[in-house]
């Protein structure tokens, strides 16, 4: 079947005896036009066809007889006058209030842009009838009236696309959220502009670029939308921070920008941007290069804006608390990359899309750089003072918390990051166990670092003792924070049990440097042979001294912590087994001497005294008799 665009107006006939051929191609021309099914391309066909239609009419006619010509051609003439100051009429009478066509209704506006069509039609038929020599008033006053009507309709589209625009309000970060990762967020199916005016924007669009005027339509359009955007995505918090003003900046100030900036850059794509896709493609058509290149243009702009904090982030100074807000930062733009490529997938959007690239690898640059810093940064810890009773020091609560409860939920991105920069593993990361990847051995690394510093703090110590409580508590509590975890399987059991035997070996070496001086007195060794006094008089001394020593370590002991009850108790229990027992013994072996009097504590005494060691807070041992 032959398409309209096969049409060739020479198939028509011209002769003066097929005049009747040439008004019925015009019915049949009418009755094409008035079906809505055609496409735009079509219609514009249909209407080059009309106009030389009309000026096949005049040539038949002067082939038949030359003298008819100038008669047919008045006719044709004062018809097409008649038309256009109806158009006239209608156009600058609109022309002529500050009401908006689109507010007065439906038929109003289909009215307008009807006179509009038939200003463009009489545009062509007036060129078509214009012989040399002829006034082309006529030509200029239906080409002013066009353009007048083009002001207004682009007037009509700016106030339309502002008027009837949709509000779309996201779910707010609570404040003083941690991050957590960057959860993905489905895309939203919002309409910008009010679906019933649509109909009114694809029709001041058609007879735009029917007119010439394409360049006009799309440059209101994109004012309009991006304009309206950035409005938009300001009230949402957009703005523009340099990276001078960032490293000035508060942490919770910027901590709240780095929320903000996460919340509105994923707006902004799976939000508006869709939406602004969907409606370029609508007005403008999917398949044409206006739309995209009209899609890039409205949001250029404020991508920019985006990624300008991106890079300012980037570049910033990469201190730890950074690393997990880089990492939020980096994520949400792998979440939304496979939509920044289908928005500006054509020429026109490369900008962009180079843009977004740039600032996405110098995140993740960031990121890594950050966390490969991390080690070095608690190697650098200041060891001023000793950290009070032996306890689990800050650093070992920070440096454990960091990689314990902040990284698990990075760790995916964290490891692909770290392989990106290593070729030899890049293709075979998936496939390796997951202690041996390379986030794990980051890990070890990091805790290695920090009992290098822990070790250094504890000769801050006076007290041998007090050295080996405090690295037996931190070791504990780095092992404990590990197997507790999901990143148990990171640091895997060779690493684990390596650590159980290094708190238990410093437990041992506690109870000896403590207790064994205090277990001397209870020896035989100096007990004279016989019965006498004398073997009294040593026994109660041994007795005496061995007491003495109690109480001095119960003086220093009971303000030292350990705050793990079971780790507590254990030792406890350490120390009951070695001074405890051993005093029983001293006392069964020479109960014969009848020693009961010189005994200051029993084992009950002691073994209630010992309750009180570790606790944090120091015991005086007459409050304790009171």
């Amino acid at each position: 079947m032959m398409g309209l665009e096969d049409v060739n107006v020479g198939m028509i006939p011209t002769n003066p005896i097929r005049q009747e051929s040439l008004i019925a191609a015009h019915n049949l021309l009418r009755e094409l036009e008035a079906n809505d099914s055609l496409t735009d391309d079509m219609k514009k066909i249909l209407a080059d066809l009309d106009s030389k239609l009309s000026a096949m009419e005049l040539k038949n006619d002067s082939s038949n007889s030359s003298e008819s010509v100038p008669i047919l051609r008045e006719r044709e003439l004062n018809d097409a006058k008649e038309k256009l100051k109806s158009a006239h009429d209608k156009i600058m009478g609109w022309d002529s209030t500050l009401d908006m066509i689109w507010e007065s209704g439906p038929d109003k506006a289909a009215e307008y842009i009807e006179a509009v069509e038939n200003v463009l039609c009489l545009v062509e038929l007036f060129r078509s009838l214009w012989m040399k020599g002829d006034d082309d008033h006529e030509i200029s006053q239906a080409e002013d009236v066009l353009q007048v009507a083009m002001q207004r309709l682009e007037e009509e589209l700016v106030h339309v696309l502002g008027h009837q625009r949709q509000s779309y309000v996201p779910s707010e970060v609570e404040e003083g959220d941690e991050p957590e990762g960057s959860g993905e967020q489905e895309d939203v199916n919002f309409e910008l502009i009010d679906p019933e005016a649509i109909p009114f924007i694809k029709s001041i669009k058609k007879v735009m670029f029917d007119a010439k005027y394409d360049q006009d339509f799309c440059a209101a359009y994109v004012k309009t939308q991006k304009e309206a955007l950035e409005d938009c995505l300001i009230g949402l918090g957009m703005e523009t921070v340099s990276i001078d003003e960032l490293v000035k900046m508060d942490w919770n100030i910027m901590a709240s920008k780095i929320k903000t900036w996460i919340l509105v850059i994923r707006t902004a794509v799976q939000v508006y941007f869709l939406a602004e896709k969907r409606l370029c493609d609508e007005v403008l058509g999917k398949s044409e290069p206006y739309a995209s290149l009209c899609l890039t243009n409205i949001t250029k702009s404020a991508m920019t804006c985006l990624f300008n904090f991106g890079h300012a982030m980037a570049l910033g100074p990469h201190t730890p608390e950074k690393l997990f807000y880089i990492l939020d930062m980096y994520e949400v733009l792998v979440e939304i990359e496979e939509k920044i490529n289908e928005f500006f997938s054509e020429e026109g959007g490369s900008y962009v899309k180079t843009e977004f690239e740039e600032v996405k690898s110098r995140l993740g640059d960031a990121a890594r750089a950050t966390f490969l810093g991390f080690g070095e940064v608690i190697l650098s810890d200041p060891t001023v003072d000793p950290f009070p009773g032996g306890g689990v020091h800050p650093l070992s609560s920070y440096v454990m918390n960091y990689i314990i409860v902040f990284l698990p939920d990075y760790c995916k991105t964290l490891n692909t990051l770290l392989h990106e920069k290593d070729d030899a593993n890049n293709v075979i990361t998936n496939q390796v166990l997951p202690e041996k990847s390379l986030l794990a051995k980051n890990l070890r690394s990091i805790v290695a670092k920090l009992k290098f510093n822990l070790e250094k703090k504890s000769h801050l110590y006076r007290d041998a003792a007090l050295q080996h409580i405090f690295l037996m508590n931190n070791t504990h509590y780095i092992q404990q924070k590990v197997i507790n975890s999901e990143q148990q399987k990171l640091f895997g059991d060779d690493w684990i049990r390596t650590q159980i035997v290094s708190y238990q070996q410093h437990a041992t070496s506690y109870v000896r440097s403590t207790w064994s001086s205090v277990v001397a007195s209870l020896r035989d060794d100096g007990i004279p042979s016989g019965s006498g006094s004398g073997v009294r008089l040593v026994l109660k001394e041994k007795i005496r001294v061995f007491s003495v020593a109690f109480e001095d370590v119960y003086r220093s002991q009971t303000s030292w912590s350990i705050r793990d009850e079971q780790l507590r108790e254990e030792l406890r229990i350490s120390i009951s087994q070695k001074v405890i027992l051993a005093y029983q013994s001293f006392i069964g072996r020479h109960k014969k001497f009848d020693i009961e009097k010189y005994v200051k504590y029993d084992s009950d005494d002691l073994e209630n005294l010992l309750r009180d060691f570790f606790e944090g807070s120091q015991k005086s041992l007459n409050s304790r008799r009171r």
